[in-house]
């Protein structure tokens, strides 16, 4: 752990004036923090990712997870990554500070990579496979982010054997203004970002523009010498437009366009593993455009069409005593369709094709894909669902997956109901081009496969104030893709599975105070029952947010533990457990401007998330909003 004795004592000394002041505040500003404290569960929130068209949270039979950007508010992380670690069954993990090397654990599945989309693109680097880094993803221009657990290929194809996140950006479709956010703090970091939005006519539009600078700090374990004890910086910039256009009203253009530039120094953990030289700067250059354009329309009455371009150009290149380059295209052309028979039957279905290039390395290929997902409504409460999917595949041959689901309301009387819901489904994960035909790779490497299912079980009471859910999942895999060092390559395991649950609690307390806590228990292992690396036992995560009885002050709470774990596999001993808790307070000054303060790593919690590098220390950032 990074820790700056000079700063703790003055930081530590501004946090507690700050929030001693905010509790002091009388007077209430002109215009309340925007924050719903009514209910914790709103029946009403829709969701687009279970099932590739909108449906009620209560209507989904698969485990949900939605955040907004009032969560973004509350947290103010600059970035997705510290947003998403409270969400049940995620476990995130990168070699150190922002920016750094990015991985995370899903239900107990320590390598299998959920899919990511960014308003419908698929942004994973093409080269590698590598999952999108949410530390390089400023919260800035973000809506809401959608996550799917489960298997979840007959929607998503390849790659979603452990879920989807589905990340929507803002598209300016509310009133005219404009936002200006300035942060500062530890490490020498700060931070500048701008958007503005609104429509006029048939056209609507969204920009904004962030960077992110910070010096950082030493990621690499001391032990290994002070020669290593250098800063480790990081830079961003994200730039965002989306754009839309509607030619009548059954039809709109859509132009959505994301480029993501960073450069992150890094320590090489462990130096005779990897021969890492402290003498030689190593860091990571990261460049990636992702954009869509997209036509909707309506062949009929209860027909709704999209056809879509999207376009992904990764370039990363990590410079050591060892070069490393991954860069690769992506182009999809999508055609997905909603079409409502009648109020019990809906029908979703659509066709993908995908050609990917890649650059580093040989070994280019393309995929046609179609799938189908039936929409069964028997009645108000009772939800099911069925549908499939087929991909052919160039490099590694066809799949056909399939996913079931089912909603059920026991008993609902006004905000009181009991829900019981359920999916099984099998899926897939393609091996990438590095696993393919790098130096490492073996041409003749199989998908990985396997089922998956789960079973929760939700009941929400006292008029929508509080709310518990608890669901049970199973996961078997089939010829898991593991790095094996006796061969130096790539090569199929026989089989893994994870098992556990994952369960939540929300209160609302009152008006004023929201309480959230979380547990999941995971068990994975290989066919041999050897325990699976980098999947802890037990995950927590607790929240509380509270908002002045004036609505002037937010403030809130968040804390994160995370059990024991194997670092690799064969280890003998397990990673010490740990519990960050970090805390974020708004003062809205008037109309315009909020102040606003943060401290991560409130009790300066020693830990590591990936053996070998060590995490920031107590540290504080503040800054200022304004809006116009």
């Amino acid at each position: 752990m990074y820790n700056s004795t000079n700063r703790i004592g003055l930081t530590k000394l501004i946090a507690s004036g700050f929030i001693a002041w905010c509790g002091e505040i009388s007077a209430p500003p002109s215009f309340a923090i925007e924050n719903d404290t009514s209910q914790v569960y709103d029946l009403d929130q829709f969701v687009i990712v279970s099932s590739r068209t909108e449906l009620r949270l209560d209507q989904v039979g698969s485990s949900v997870e939605l955040i907004t950007s009032s969560d973004f508010e509350k947290l103010k992380q600059p970035f997705l990554l510290e947003s998403l670690r409270g969400i049940p069954g995620f476990v995130l993990r990168n070699n150190g500070g922002s920016g750094q090397v990015f991985a995370m654990t899903t239900r107990g599945l320590n390598t299998n990579r959920p899919a990511v989309f960014i308003d419908g693109v698929e942004v994973s680097n093409p080269a590698s496979g590598q999952i999108l880094n949410f530390g390089t993803l400023a919260t800035s221009g973000i809506d809401r982010v959608e996550i799917l657990k489960g298997a979840q290929s007959s929607l998503y194809g390849a790659d979603a054997l452990a879920g989807v996140v589905s990340i929507e950006t803002k598209d300016g479709r509310e009133e005219p203004g404009s936002f200006f956010d300035v942060m500062v703090g530890g490490f020498d970091t700060y931070q500048a970002a701008a958007s503005t939005w609104g429509s006029k006519n048939s056209f609507n539009y969204f920009a904004m523009v962030s960077y992110f600078d910070s010096e950082g700090y030493s990621v690499q374990d001391p032990g290994y010498g002070p020669e290593w004890a250098d800063d480790d910086l990081y830079r961003n910039f994200n730039a965002l437009v989306n754009l839309g256009y509607q030619i009548s009203d059954d039809s709109a253009l859509e132009l959505v366009t994301y480029f993501v530039d960073s450069k992150a120094e890094y320590d090489p953990g462990d130096p005779s593993f990897i021969f890492g030289d402290p003498f030689v700067d190593n860091y990571t250059e990261t460049k990636q455009i992702f954009a869509k354009m997209a036509f909707d329309f309506k062949p009929a009455e209860n027909w709704d069409s999209e056809l879509s371009v999207g376009i992904n150009e990764s370039r990363d290149f990590s410079f050591s005593s060892f070069p490393f380059e991954a860069d690769g295209d992506r182009f999809e052309l999508n055609w997905n369709n909603t079409v409502e028979y009648s109020d019990e039957f809906q029908l979703v279905a659509g066709a993908k094709y995908k050609k990917e290039k890649n650059i580093s390395y040989p070994g280019d290929r393309s995929e046609e894909s179609l799938f189908v997902e039936n929409l069964f409504f028997p009645d108000e409460n009772f939800v099911l669902t069925a549908g499939g999917r087929y991909d052919d595949n160039s490099a590694y041959g066809s799949e056909s997956t399939f996913r079931g689901t089912f909603s059920y309301v026991v008993d609902e009387i006004e905000n009181r109901f009991v829900r019981l819901r359920g999916s099984y489904g099998t899926s897939f994960q393609a091996p990438t081009f590095l696993q393919l035909f790098s130096f490492f790779g073996d041409p003749d490497i199989k998908p990985e496969s396997g089922t998956g299912w789960d079973l929760g079980l939700e009941s929400v009471f006292n008029e929508g104030t509080t709310t518990f859910g608890i669901t049970y999942f199973d996961y078997d895999i089939m010829d898991k893709i593991v790095f094996s060092f006796a061969s130096n390559s790539f090569a199929n395991e026989d089989r893994y599975f994870s098992r556990g649950f994952e369960s939540y609690a929300r209160f609302q307390v009152d008006n004023n105070v929201t309480l959230n806590f979380s547990y999941t228990y995971s068990d994975a292992k290989y066919e041999d029952c050897s325990p699976a690396e980098r999947v802890p036992e037990a995950t927590v995560t607790a929240g509380m947010d509270w908002l002045s009885p004036n609505e002037g002050v937010l403030f809130s709470l968040n804390g994160t533990y995370v059990g024991n774990q194997f670092s690799l596999r064969g280890d003998t001993e397990k990673m010490s457990e740990y519990l960050v808790i970090n805390i974020a307070g708004t003062y809205r000054l008037n109309e315009t401007c909020d102040i606003w303060l943060r401290i991560d790593n409130f009790f300066d919690e020693d830990y590591e998330e990936v053996a070998g590098f060590q995490t920031a220390g107590f540290s504080v950032f503040g800054g200022v909003n304004f809006r116009f």
